[in-house]
């Protein structure tokens, strides 16, 4: 993975470190589309004192990118786990799948993989509310694209130095648009053509980083 090229927390919240963790991210693509994998980093500082949920300053740092297109479904769930079990990955992870269309398969082969206390689900839908049930999500795609904009914009989500697939991340972010429907509601998509396999894989991954408490961590030692 590559290297990140930190910035020193502020004076203000302090080097306490009271959380590191790892969130895997897969957007799963279709017959000859792309599968994107993301792995972000999850770090709080300070002293449980700062910020909205009395638990510091939250920082989250995309260390790996990559895609993979006609591989099979049981060779991705291979690749995450063995991601997964990397030594560079110390400590409990969270593992997120896009559970649209056939994510339910795929959830379904990675809990006979080994995968049992620290895997959920994001079903991207065309709604406006986030709701939760059976360790998957309901999350509005509006609600996905602007939490990794405003994280983006306000320094706490930021990327590694030299990641590879960057500039491909860089350039479906800037090629995503919002799109008025005929019945008032608000799409986002990419541009024809352009894909936005990896903006959704990182925009789960940061969607779920953003909230406050996160239902499956773990550390599936099992497999």
């Amino acid at each position: 993975m590559s290297e990140y090229s930190y910035i020193p927390c502020s004076e203000r919240v302090g080097p306490h470190i009271q959380e590191k963790t790892w969130i895997i991210s897969a957007d799963l693509g279709q017959a000859n589309d792309y599968t994107a994998i993301s792995i972000i980093q999850r770090i709080v500082t300070g002293y449980g004192v700062l910020g909205a949920d009395k638990r510091g300053e939250k920082q989250l740092l995309l260390r790996h990118i990559e895609r993979i297109r006609d591989v099979p479904y049981p060779e991705i769930v291979d690749r995450i786990k063995t991601l997964y079990k990397k030594p560079a990955l110390q400590g409990e992870k969270a593992v997120v799948i896009d559970f649209t269309g056939l994510g339910r398969p795929v959830f379904d082969m990675m809990e006979k993989a080994g995968f049992h206390h620290s895997i959920c689900g994001v079903n991207i839908t065309g709604g406006t509310g986030v709701t939760y049930q059976k360790r998957h999500y309901n999350v509005p795609k509006r609600e996905l694209v602007s939490t990794l904009q405003i994280q983006l914009q306000n320094g706490v989500f930021r990327i590694a130095k030299g990641l590879k697939e960057a500039n491909a991340l860089i350039e479906e972010m800037a090629n995503f648009q919002t799109t008025i429907t005929a019945a008032g509601n608000d799409t986002y998509n990419g541009r024809s053509g352009v894909h936005d396999d990896i903006v959704m894989s990182v925009a789960m991954g940061v969607w779920l980083g953003s909230r406050n408490s996160i239902r499956h961590w773990g550390n599936d030692k099992s497999m």
